[in-house]
């Protein structure tokens, strides 16, 4: 499927406005670390956007065979993600389903059949960009962050329970994949290995995130903590009283608001880089903050270089759920405007 990749992204648990870098502030920026902002506060809306010219038509496939129920609930939850999206119709036909919208929507139109998997898991070790260097093999201190990384794996799945040789051997094909894993395709940031493993497994992944190097930073993550599931409701709101503008308010279940706080409390206790939270969408890291105490309240914003349409499709694709099959654009046609 397309990766997803629109926009850069931070996410801010809201408790009692705390960040989830806790008071004490031990991130900052808009990329990795989290920031401090203020409740969230509907703002008026953005100057809608233009209708520009003529129509477009998206036609999806399956990345494999499709029956009729699969193709019907996908349809139904692109539906859903389209609400917000002016003269949208989507319609099923055989093993494919159409989608025809605005031309000036065509991004949209085609964001409307990412997986939306969501996923939120620890982080065990990170490789962040750097100059090339001569040898391929890490620098001594990533070394030894993996190390400590694989010694925190908690979730007995994640590893054979054939004893310690086997739990050796996986740690060390995990190592290899970590090493040989190549940020720098702008066309494939998800490994795809770890993107059809299970949320059990600790997996590697880049993250979704541009630097001067041309690399993204990428990322042992262990098993998630939180699913899309945990997740009860996504919403795009604009921000008028801080310079954060337009994010996505996310609200946990009981049960998520439980695991949420759990796991932040355990982070807290950690060592960087075990003491960060990363935020997977559809295999790729969108922000891995750092965690300084357990947040309780069952709330986190998603905020980062958003615009009214990005939060809304972002907001969209959470608060539906991710799509029961993995979809890809086989074809995009335009029709002239009448």
């Amino acid at each position: 499927m397309r990766p997803f990749r629109p926009w850069h992204a931070a996410v801010i648990p809201c408790v009692a406005m705390v960040s989830l870098s806790g008071c004490a502030g031990s991130a900052t920026g808009s990329k990795d670390g989290a920031s401090a902002a203020g409740p969230a506060r509907s703002g008026s809306a953005l100057p809608s956007d233009t209708a520009g010219g003529g129509r477009v038509v998206v036609t999806f496939t399956g990345t494999s065979p499709l029956n009729t129920g699969a193709v019907r609930q996908a349809a139904d939850r692109m539906r859903k993600r389209a609400e917000h999206l002016v003269g949208a119709e989507i319609e099923e036909r055989g093993d494919s389903i159409v989608v025809t919208g605005r031309a000036a929507d065509r991004t949209r139109l085609e964001a409307l059949g990412d997986t939306g998997e969501l996923l939120f898991r620890p982080v065990l070790a990170v490789d962040v960009p750097s100059l090339p260097q001569p040898s391929g093999s890490p620098t001594p201190s990533q070394g030894r962050a993996l190390t400590r990384g694989l010694g925190l794996r908690t979730d007995p799945s994640a590893v054979p329970s054939t004893g310690a040789d086997a739990s050796g051997a996986a740690d060390a094909a995990l190592q290899q994949r970590f090493t040989a894993l190549d940020c720098s395709g702008k066309q494939n940031p998800v490994d795809r290995e770890d993107r059809e493993d299970r949320p059990q497994a600790s997996v590697v992944a880049c993250g979704d995130e541009d630097d001067a190097t041309g690399r993204d930073s990428k990322y042992l993550l262990g098993p998630a903590a939180l699913g899309g599931a945990d997740v009860k409701s996504a919403k795009a709101e604009f921000d008028k009283n801080s310079s954060s503008g337009w994010l996505v308010q996310l609200d946990f279940t009981s049960a998520g608001s439980a695991k949420f706080a759990d796991v932040t409390a355990r982070l807290s206790a950690e060592q960087a880089p075990q003491n960060r939270f990363a935020i997977v969408l559809d295999g790729a890291v969108v922000s891995a903050p750092s965690v300084s105490q357990s947040i309780t309240g069952g709330k986190a914003q998603i905020s980062g270089s958003f615009d009214r349409r990005s939060a809304e499709q972002l907001a969209a694709t959470l608060d539906t759920g991710a799509l029961p099959v993995d979809l890809k654009v086989s074809e995009v046609s335009t029709l002239p405007a009448g």
